[in-house]
């Protein structure tokens, strides 16, 4: 079982299959995530990624098990600009459609990541979940040792 408790785990997780030694393959990857922020699975949706997730929507939404999918982030080949604090590019803006698209389906994408060869873009938390105000959104997932039972001597 793993549990993923930041959005650099995801990334973390997707990398080798998009950047493969100093090569960008041109993928996009789904992450899915159970209720309890199990990883339920990884899936590569396109091989041939060209910078436009709106193609894709259905590859992406369609392999998830509602039954079971609670939670999702996207990861593909490229990054945007950095100075785009309004998410103006296209692709952020077809980021946030599927974003909608999901929730009507009641599935909530926690993380959308560009790679490229020198590391990545996130539009959404990339540290831990807990920091960043959406752990009314998220179920626990941050392990407080001195609060455990295994964390007790004796």
């Amino acid at each position: 079982m793993m549990i993923i408790q930041a959005g650099f785990d995801l990334q973390i997780l997707v990398r080798p299959l998009i950047v493969q030694g100093e090569k960008v393959l041109p993928k996009l990857v789904v992450i899915a995530l159970d209720g309890d922020m199990q990883l339920d699975g990884i899936k590569v949706v396109s091989d041939e990624f060209a910078g436009s997730l709106e193609p894709h929507h259905d590859a992406i939404l369609d392999w998830m098990d509602l039954d079971w999918t609670k939670y999702f982030a996207i990861a593909h080949a490229g990054i945007w600009p950095e100075d785009d604090y309004c998410s103006e590019s296209p692709i952020l803006q077809e980021a946030k459609t599927l974003e909608a698209v999901a929730a009507q389906r009641g599935l909530r994408m926690i993380g959308h990541f560009g790679l490229d060869e020198t590391g990545y873009m996130s539009d959404g938390p990339h540290s831990y979940f807990d920091q960043y105000g959406l752990s009314e959104h998220l179920p626990p997932t941050m392990s407080h040792w001195v609060n455990s039972r295994y964390g007790k001597c004796g």
